[in-house]
């Protein structure tokens, strides 16, 4: 955190700059925020009744854009992320197989919330129209897959979408990209070409190159009432050209999977499968096969309350297979809420409650269902 104030007051100080110096540009500079809280009860049985009820009020995320144009076809935005580090670590447990009788050391990765920290979300720029209805993207551009759905999905705010949320693809990264419509709005797509690592990793002379692109098919759009009904296929390749130890190559990670969205007036729904694969277990590359799966559906109501207010009743399920060749590692993820918005939806307060489930080792080494149950509060404001 040491670094965050400067790099933070040095974005302002630029993003300041570029509005006076293109003040007569085609597009002034627009600056916009986003800030994610929360308010967080946690409702976990624990060992030990004193640590159970714990409370905290808390900062997700706080975006600040800077975007604009310089003439008609060149566009570019920036966008600082104060943000939430994640601290990686492992525990390691002894398990019984009740068959052969034979102990085996289980190792399990886990992540924790760190400090807030300071990233450079997005800094590309957009060249419009040299390939008709198409934009040509060069920078830490935005991805195909992740934000496209958390449109759909709408509440970023409380978690982000299955496949960011696991670490399958992330929002944004380093590279260049294309993506625009066909006949219309019919087909909407977006295709990527960058690091891999994604915008809060550095990457490597030797990390791999990852290819992600998106297709989108709007069946309905020449009707206004059902124009948001969605048909939608992802496919991203990982880890190309990657090498590790002894000049081997990792072999490259498949994600692919399709999402089916609706976009309404009165009600929003997405509901998608995704897959993960990797080749044959490699000792000398030290990689080891991987092929999981993700479930994921969710739907929002939209209701208008009064002048100003609007309701949004909103209900989440995840069911997550990290490893199909292993029994005991999926998670299942249930969030059930309401979100008020206020003040033409620049403010919303969601009270909600969310309940992950797993299993874990207890202390007999027997495998039982567990889970972490949290009731937030929490609140998003967007500003201009």
């Amino acid at each position: 955190m040491k670094t965050t104030k400067p790099l933070l007051l040095a974005f302002v100080a630029a993003a300041l700059a570029a509005s006076v110096a293109w003040a007569d540009s085609f597009e002034p500079p627009e600056l916009s925020g986003t800030v994610f809280t929360y308010y967080r009860t946690d409702l976990t049985s624990k060992e030990e009744s004193y640590q159970e009820g714990a409370n905290e009020f808390g900062v997700d995320r706080v975006y600040i854009n800077a975007m604009g144009a310089v003439t008609e076809k060149f566009h570019y935005r920036v966008t600082a992320d104060v943000g939430r580090k994640e601290d990686i670590y492992y525990t390691y447990d002894l398990y019984l197989d009740p068959v052969s009788g034979e102990y085996s050391l289980v190792e399990t990765r886990h992540t924790r919330r760190g400090g807030l920290d300071f990233f450079a979300k997005f800094a590309y720029v957009d060249v419009r129209d040299v390939i008709p209805h198409h934009s040509i993207y060069g920078g830490i551009e935005k991805m195909p897959w992740a934000l496209y759905e958390e449109d759909v999905w709408g509440w970023r705010v409380l978690r982000e979408v299955a496949t960011d949320d696991r670490g399958w693809v992330t929002t944004s990264d380093l590279g260049f990209g294309v993506g625009g419509e066909f006949a219309n709005g019919l087909i909407r797509h977006h295709l990527t070409y960058t690091n891999g690592a994604g915008y809060k990793n550095p990457e490597g002379g030797l990390s791999g190159k990852a290819v992600e692109y998106r297709f989108s098919l709007f069946p309905l759009v020449s009707d206004e009432a059902w124009a948001g009904v969605s048909i939608n296929a992802v496919a991203k390749l990982d880890n190309l050209g990657e090498k590790v130890a002894e000049g081997a190559a990792k072999d490259p990670v498949n994600i692919y999977g399709g999402l089916l969205g609706l976009k309404h007036e009165f009600v929003s729904f997405g509901g998608g499968y995704f897959m993960r694969s990797r080749g044959e277990d490699d000792e000398l590359a030290g990689t080891t096969k991987v092929d999981g799966n993700i479930m994921t559906a969710y739907a929002t109501g939209h209701f208008r309350v009064s002048e100003g207010m609007t309701l949004h009743p909103l209900v989440r399920y995840d069911q997550i297979e990290p490893n199909k060749d292993q029994d005991d590692d999926e998670r299942t993820l249930l969030i059930g809420g309401v979100g008020l918005k206020f003040f033409d939806d620049k403010l919303a307060l969601i009270p909600n409650y969310q309940t992950e489930s797993y299993k874990a080792l207890n202390e007999f080494l027997e495998l039982e269902d567990k889970s972490n149950d949290y009731v937030y509060l929490h609140c998003q404001w967007d500003w201009m």
